[in-house]
């Protein structure tokens, strides 16, 4: 039997959704998680994606854009994905600024 033959591939935990499987691949084959990465590999996407909905929340469509902001950070707190916690603030605050706004540029 040859070295190569005997190789087993790693058996490795998701951290995402708690999978224990044999495999040599870099992601979880149920959920497509990222190993190695705490909370998985795509949940820092839900972060940046909060961000930029609550940014953007300010000047347009905070009706819609604030709460879907509201919704990716709660999901990226939820994994314990860093910066969620400043997401789910800055998307509170950016859906009122642009209640705010819009108050005062078409109510007025």
């Amino acid at each position: 039997m040859s070295a190569a033959s005997s190789w087993q591939a790693p058996t490795k935990l998701c951290s995402a959704c708690g999978t224990l499987t044999q495999t040599a691949k870099a992601f979880c084959p149920e959920c497509g998680t990222t190993y190695g990465e705490p909370g998985g590999g795509s949940s820092a996407s839900l972060v940046w994606a909060a961000f930029a909905c609550a940014a953007v929340s300010v000047l347009f469509f905070p009706i819609v854009l604030g709460p879907a902001a509201i919704a990716l950070s709660a999901v990226a707190l939820h994994r314990k994905e860093p910066h969620a916690a400043l997401a789910l603030c800055l998307s509170i605050v950016g859906m009122t600024a642009g209640f705010i706004l819009g108050a005062l540029a078409y109510g007025g």
